[in-house]
């Protein structure tokens, strides 16, 4: 009898260890998935999202610990406070942030911070992160090099990127990983060689297909990227610049 109760209590031992191990390593998995710095995309009672934040978008950048520490920007202060990730997507930030006291006229600040304070759930797919509570809900999107870049401005010619390139505009593929580019001038798919340092980023080795496309100016955009030395990324844009001088302008696409 004495035995069989062991070994009852053996197996629960071992039923509870598992299920410690997994709660620990569902939380691992959720800190890694949230690490990083994300912008702001959307807010509940927003309508323009630059309106609402005329001096810059908030982004909060996320660190795991034995608490989640979270640190960025309100779309006026600097703002510091730390998150604990629970079980079934739940979360539960810290209001007692710190902040800089800096007064910003029109600026939905107040509102952003009363929504990310109260935030009780999250959820982050790909490079989308969206923190809800009873008031309301964020929407953030990743600032990363990694992904796909569609021009929105050239700096290198007189005309816009609509007259340049009516029926789709130029996109480049990044990986950091990789020493690899893709991408497509609008007309020809693009590949080449890539080597990023820092702030410094190098195409080289450029090819490309061969078809022809009237009226696209495919030279604009690839001698552009040949002359490309250095980068800059600003949350969503990311720019690309021959030393201090700027020669394209990128938006970043997200996977709807």
């Amino acid at each position: 009898m004495k035995n069989k109760i062991f070994k009852s209590l053996a197996v629960i031992g071992v039923v509870i260890g598992l299920t410690g191990c997994a709660a620990k390593k569902d939380s691992a998995q959720s800190q890694e998935l949230i690490n990083g710095t994300w912008q702001l995309v959307e807010q509940s009672d927003v309508k323009d999202i630059n309106k609402a934040f005329p001096q810059g978008v908030p982004t909060l950048t996320f660190e795991s610990g034995k608490e989640v520490k979270i640190y960025g920007k309100d779309g006026c202060n600097g703002i510091n406070t730390t998150a604990k990730l629970k079980k079934n997507n739940s979360i539960e930030v810290n209001p007692n942030y710190v902040s800089t006291l800096m007064y910003c006229d029109k600026v939905k600040d107040t509102e952003f911070k009363m929504l990310f304070t109260t935030a009780s759930s999250y959820k982050v797919t790909e490079n989308v992160l969206i923190l809800k509570s009873d008031k309301g809900s964020l929407k953030f999107h990743k600032v990363s090099l990694n992904g796909k870049w569609v021009l929105d401005k050239i700096f290198t010619v007189k005309e816009k990127v609509s007259t340049l390139y009516p029926y789709k505009k130029p996109f480049i593929n990044i990986d950091i990983n990789s020493t690899q580019i893709s991408g497509n001038t609008a007309c020809n798919s693009i590949n080449g060689k890539m080597l990023i340092h820092q702030n410094t980023i190098k195409f080289n080795h450029l090819a490309m297909t061969k078809m022809f496309c009237e009226g696209i100016n495919e030279q604009a955009f690839t001698n552009a990227l040949s002359k490309t030395s250095h980068y800059k990324l600003d949350g969503t844009r990311l720019t690309l610049l021959e030393n201090d001088k700027p020669l394209l302008e990128f938006v970043r696409e997200f996977e709807k």
